[in-house]
């Protein structure tokens, strides 16, 4: 993903998803806050957050763009760095090691080796059986 890939001009549809989230997140963490850990002033704080920009975002889509780019904006980055760093654990905590064992035991399912005393490393492909297998495919 590239910077230009950023929705910097969401559709209404996308707005009101985003503050659909929104009200259901915050509104969750309000209850968590307030009910559960006991902070009424903080819960009542997120919760008041949590339908000001929700409700907003479901009836006028418009008004909670500028908080999706923003959101948008910071979270790229986020995303971007954990992408790379999964593809470099792939690559060398899984690919790697397995074609370092493929190498050492002497595993060359595509007969790239060289083979002295062969003329061509040709290998024949045994003709169909009949002809209409050539139409089914699978």
């Amino acid at each position: 993903m590239r910077w230009s890939d950023l929705p910097l001009d969401p559709n209404g549809k996308t707005l009101r998803q985003f503050a659909g989230i929104w009200l259901v997140f915050f509104g969750g963490l309000a209850l968590l806050e307030a009910f559960g850990r006991g902070r009424t002033n903080l819960g009542i704080s997120i919760g008041a957050l949590a339908l000001v920009v929700g409700v907003a975002g479901l009836i006028r889509p418009g008004w909670v763009r500028l908080i999706y780019v923003g959101w948008m904006v910071l979270a790229f980055p986020i995303g971007w760095t954990i992408s790379q760093l999964m593809l470099v654990v792939m690559y060398f905590g899984i690919f790697t090691p397995i074609a370092l064992i493929f190498r050492l035991a002497g595993r060359d399912p595509l007969r790239r080796a060289r083979r002295p005393g062969v003329e061509s490393y040709w290998t024949p492909k045994p003709a169909p059986a009949d002809l209409r297998s050539y139409l089914n495919q699978f």
